[in-house]
């Protein structure tokens, strides 16, 4: 009996502490907002209007010095932007019409990326085209191409798959040297859901930070950017501003860490939107 009083404040303590512990379970989310993003997604940096060719635009990549790569959802051209001209410099014809759905510029090579997994690949200046299939059962369509410099693999972001049991987004990753598409980055629900749009998130664009290594996976379906580590392990979810982010498809890097997403218009012209770092 006389240790009772300190066995119900021993009690007392833990009940104290397990609503708070529970508390921050339920508000994870917040946690990882904005962590080590050193960009203002309220206020771009610039914004460039697009002509009408690119109203659709689905796809983006640096090209080089001051030049994005654009593709269309509809032609087989490449369109270079220039950014200090704020004009189309270039059109670069590679193949058929058809569902381009993403690109990306890895040294003279370009890469583009059909809606199921075709990819067209043709180098700068050379008589050198080749074509690689990323085909998958599971995959209904892919709507994002990336590439990580670390591992020399490009990476396929899956918009649509045959659903999974386990419900999870899928990235996936083409391998060079083993000539083989495998599953690279899985993503369950909890790390994509939250208040604004609920579970809404089927990815659109997919891009590596040169100067982190992060994963930044955009979702206009979701209107959110999920930001992935190295390991794969979830660092931010951004919920977009609909009236700045009207239909983001495309998203990518220069060099010196800039970022750059572009949206289709809706009811007005496509256009590419740039985020410098702000710390």
């Amino acid at each position: 009996m006389k240790h009772l009083p300190i066995f119900l404040l021993i009690i007392a303590f833990l009940y104290a502490c397990e609503p708070k512990k529970q508390k921050q379970d339920e508000n994870t989310d917040s946690v990882f907002q904005n962590i080590n993003l050193p960009y203002d997604f309220e206020k771009p940096s610039e914004q460039y209007d697009l002509p009408k060719k690119l109203k659709e635009i689905s796809g983006l990549s640096y090209y080089k010095n001051n030049q994005l790569a654009c593709v269309n959802d509809e032609e087989g051209k490449v369109f270079i932007y220039d950014l200090t001209k704020k004009e189309v410099a270039e059109k670069i014809p590679f193949g058929k019409d058809g569902d381009y759905e993403g690109i990306e510029v890895v040294g003279n090579e370009v890469f583009i990326l059909k809606s199921n997994g075709k990819i067209n690949s043709f180098k700068v200046g050379e008589a050198y085209e080749r074509t690689i299939d990323c085909t998958d059962p599971d995959v209904i369509e892919y709507e994002g191409l990336g590439y990580d410099p670390k591992s020399k693999r490009l990476l396929l972001a899956a918009k649509e798959r045959v659903k999974d049991k386990d419900d999870k987004k899928m990235i996936y990753a083409y391998d060079f040297d083993r000539k083989v598409l495998f599953k690279n980055i899985a993503i369950p629900q909890e790390q994509i859901t939250d208040k604004a749009n609920g579970k809404d998130f089927r990815p659109s664009g997919i891009a590596v930070n040169p100067l982190t290594g992060q994963v930044f996976i955009l979702a206009s379906d979701g209107k959110k950017l999920l930001v992935l580590s190295e390991d794969g392990k979830k660092e931010a979810l951004i919920s977009l501003d609909p009236n700045i982010f009207k239909q983001p498809e495309g998203i990518c890097f220069s060099p010196e860490g800039t970022l750059y997403i572009s949206s289709e218009g809706k009811d007005g012209d496509g256009y590419i939107l740039a985020f410098g770092l702000s710390k």
